[in-house]
């Protein structure tokens, strides 16, 4: 049966995991792999579990059953659900909280198995997504009594997110905030707080700058190592295999996009005829280029939308989708094309994330 093939190059991937844990070490940091943009892709996990980060994070408990196998130590990066909380004990090591009443149901469920549960207890620091807000000191102060207090609960660190819902920067000043929140809570606790999980692989940006606050010890990324940017200034880090051709780093992508041409023909460039809405209920204009040689292939926008992929080949150009259609303009295209070929197209981390969440996309694994 046939569908477009998603190619994830592992190799690339764990020399990319290893490049990013050698680098965040040299200024004291700690990783934690967000795997989520592949839907629990266990091999994607194990590569990056072999490129030496040893916790990997999804943000759907069913996707921490897929990486089980792995032997990964596994983290909830969602704040669990009170309908799952059996589940979450079963299958996250770790996982991300601030509600009272869900950390009572993990301890609760955590003692019923026989385990210790560890919770990274989320501090909003102003993204205004997850979190106790910074700013009532005295909630935070409880909640992480709470934690100490309850049996089979366990600390794994202080945690916050920025530049997700909000779009909030990490910089200088709220990642010293952060830092200073959590010296005051060790003082009043009378402990020391292991991890200060200073956000996601935005926060990087101040590491490379050798701006990084000494204190700050960990980070929950995925991008980083999934497309080598630092996504802050939105530049390829050096030393990474990037999925980008403009970077020219490689012959090969990490990721790309397969799919089968199933008509070729040359047709005008301009419909005939009255022009009303596409399917999608948007009017369209066209630019008159005459009558150009064009493919259609076999995907369309309900696998992977026109807007988070780019041709591979620089001489073919996307024209545009239907739900289960994409067209091509291949005029200028040197290369041989036919019937029953492929076009092949790289991703963006939108793209990617689409791509592996359609079961309408097949993946294939290079080593």
């Amino acid at each position: 049966m046939y569908k477009p093939t998603l190619e994830i190059d592992l190799e690339k991937l764990r020399e990319n995991a290893r490049q990013e844990v050698s680098l965040t070490a040299k200024h004291g940091i700690e990783v934690m792999a967000v795997n989520k943009v592949f839907d629990g892709c266990a091999e994607t996990a194990r590569a990056v579990f072999e490129g030496g980060i040893r916790v990997i994070a999804e943000s759907r408990v069913y996707n921490l059953k897929k990486i089980k196998e792995v032997g990964c130590v596994t983290c909830l990066l969602r704040s669990p659900c009170l309908s799952e909380i059996e589940e979450v004990v079963c299958y996250a090591d770790i996982s991300l909280n601030s509600e009272p009443s869900v950390l009572r149901a993990l301890s609760a469920e955590a003692v019923r198995q026989g385990k210790t549960h560890q919770i990274l207890l989320m501090i909003d620091m102003g993204d205004i997504r997850e979190g106790v807000w910074f700013e009532c000191y005295d909630e935070i102060l409880d909640a992480l009594r709470l934690v100490l207090a309850l049996p089979a609960l366990e600390l794994y660190g202080l945690g916050t997110n920025y530049n997700c819902y909000g779009s909030v920067l990490p910089t200088i000043r709220n990642s010293e905030d952060f830092l200073a929140l959590a010296r005051r809570l060790e003082a009043d606790c009378g402990i020391k707080i292991g991890r200060l999980s200073a956000g996601n692989c935005t926060s990087y940006h101040l590491a490379d700058k050798g701006l990084w606050p000494r204190g700050l010890n960990h980070l929950r990324i995925g991008g980083m190592h999934q497309f080598g940017i630092e996504y802050v200034d939105m530049k390829y880090l050096e030393g990474f295999h990037h999925s980008a051709k403009e970077v020219h780093k490689a012959c090969s992508p990490l990721y790309s996009l397969r799919a089968e041409i199933i008509e070729m023909n040359s047709k005008p460039t301009v419909p005939t005829g009255e022009l009303g809405v596409d399917a999608f209920l948007q009017p369209k204009t066209f630019a008159d280029r005459g009558v150009r040689r064009r493919a259609l292939l076999a995907f369309g926008r309900q696998d992977v939308s026109a807007e988070n992929c780019v041709p591979c080949d620089d001489d073919i150009i996307l024209l545009g989708q239907t739900s289960d259609h994409t067209l091509v303009d291949i005029e200028d295209c040197r290369q041989p094309l036919e019937v029953g070929g492929s076009v092949f197209f790289e991703l963006d981390y939108t793209g990617l994330l689409m791509a592996c969440q359609s079961s309408g996309v097949r993946l294939s694994f290079k080593q």
